[in-house]
């Protein structure tokens, strides 16, 4: 069941991804470049943390967080997704995970 609180959604209704990627050997800023500009774009998340590890600057995880699942299906069906997925597709040194999952607590807390 959806919870809107002021007829904006729960955090903990809201859905999001994990998503872990890995640049072809020196490709990895561009790989970046390449996500965080997506992210911007979108419009479809109110929050995101792209990180890169520390022992393998080419890798990537992201925590996208959708405003709704229907922003989720249109930016997911729209063409500003194929062609942000072809661009990043063709960075890859191997194929990505993404896991779906919903957040349970973030901080810091913005109270309506």
């Amino acid at each position: 069941m959806e919870f809107r609180i002021g007829g904006v959604m729960s955090l903990q209704d809201q859905p999001a991804y994990i998503i872990k990627m890995r640049a072809k050997t020196g490709l990895g800023n561009k790989l970046f470049e390449l996500a965080t500009a997506g992210m911007e774009k979108s419009g479809a998340s109110d929050r995101f943390i792209i990180a890169r590890e520390d022992e393998d600057p080419d890798v990537l995880w992201n925590i996208e967080v959708f405003r709704s699942e229907e922003a989720k299906t249109n930016y997911e069906t729209g063409p500003l997704a194929d062609k942000l997925r072809d661009e990043i597709i063709s960075l890859l040194a191997e194929p990505p995970m993404r896991i779906a999952v919903h957040p349970y607590a973030v901080l810091p807390i913005v109270k309506s």
